[in-house]
């Protein structure tokens, strides 16, 4: 797109003859005879033809003064000036749109949106890119415990990278110093960069599901396939996840509201009752027991909405109650991601066919 260029020669001679003329009262009020004939009009009017001279060429903006524009954004250099001098005047043009452009660009990263925006930029059309990425100021994540990372640390950013696939560990090492070395000519020189992975609190949750009336019995065995896979995906972080389907946002909590708002929309799905939490862990995806939540005391039943077991490996606050007792809140720190841990056998399926009674589908229960 060109740039556009305002047209400055806007007044006819005729405007500024009429101009001149209107202000003759307030300045000369004694000054009456405005006739052609009157030498004072024949100066206002050979004033006013000048000028529209001077306008007309003050809004002819040549190539030779383009090029002058380019030196002065570019800086002078004799070789570049010859170039654009056997340039024709569209190259030029061209090459002054790209000086204007490279001037809106960030070029140091000194806010939180510099941070974010120029880590995306910074792996631009590479295969392993950067999805997006929160920065936090006066913090050091690289600590591994929470109050550590949770503590000011003056003169410290720390920036967490969420790659736009899931890296192995190695392929995400070398994203995270690819960031790390496109920031280092860019950060304020006082500044200690820390260019971090992203921290995931994984979840399984669990469920009883209620089939609609009449499903096969074939097709009522997948239903929990299907739970855990719509489940994955609306709380994924990256595209397709979320409320808006941008990637689950930094931070935000996980309501069980929405948990039984994803289950119900599940293919072949009637109802859902007593989603809770089985396991729940900070550094990887819980796969055994060490993570499970222990017995609720005093509340509604037991291995539902409980904590006994995992407080000390997630981290205390974790899970918000209502009035009732029940969970109603899982609570993330602002550079956590969710993800969905769940497994199949975390579902029962009731079988409304047989007196309400629950079972478990094909885990012998």
């Amino acid at each position: 797109m060109p740039l556009n260029i305002p047209n400055l020669d806007d007044r006819t001679y005729a405007d500024l003859v009429d101009e001149a003329i209107a202000m003759v009262p307030r300045y000369a009020s004694g000054w009456t005879d405005h006739n052609p004939s009157d030498p004072g009009i024949t100066l206002i009017e050979l004033l006013a033809y000048f000028t529209e001279l001077l306008i007309y060429q003050l809004n002819r903006v040549t190539k030779e003064t383009k090029i002058r524009f380019l030196q002065l954004l570019l800086g002078s250099n004799g070789d570049a000036k010859a170039r654009w001098t056997q340039a024709s005047s569209a190259e030029v043009d061209e090459a002054l749109r790209q000086a204007v452009l490279g001037l809106r660009r960030r070029h140091r990263a000194v806010t939180c949106e510099d941070y974010e925006y120029l880590a995306r930029e910074a792996t631009e059309g590479k295969t392993e890119s950067v999805l997006r990425a929160r920065a936090f100021v006066g913090r050091d994540l690289r600590t591994t415990d929470d109050a550590s990372r949770d503590a000011t640390t003056p003169g410290h950013v720390s920036l967490v990278v969420l790659p736009a696939s899931d890296l192995g560990q190695d392929r995400l090492d070398g994203l995270l110093a690819q960031v790390r070395d496109f920031f280092e000519p860019r950060r304020l020189l006082t500044t200690r960069l820390h260019v971090v992975k992203p921290f995931y609190l994984w979840v399984a949750l669990g469920a009883t599901i209620h089939p609609q009336p009449n499903v096969p019995e074939r097709m009522r065995t997948e239903i929990r396939q299907k739970a855990v896979e719509k489940l994955q995906q609306y709380f994924s972080p990256w595209p397709g996840g979320g409320p808006r389907g941008e990637g689950w946002p930094f931070g935000r909590a996980l309501y069980l509201s929405e948990v039984y708002d994803v289950l119900d929309h599940v293919e072949d799905v009637d109802y859902v009752e007593d989603v809770h939490v089985v396991r729940m862990s900070i550094r990887e995806e819980p796969k055994d027991d060490r993570t499970k939540i222990g017995v609720q005391f005093a509340l509604t039943s037991v291995g539902i909405d409980s904590r006994l077991g995992a407080e000390a490996e997630t981290g205390s606050g974790r899970l918000l109650r209502d009035g009732s007792g029940r969970l109603a809140v899982i609570s993330l720190r602002p550079y956590e991601l969710i993800r969905i841990a769940s497994s199949v056998e975390d579902f029962k399926i009731s079988d409304s066919r047989n007196t309400g009674d629950s079972i478990t589908q094909g885990t012998g229960q």
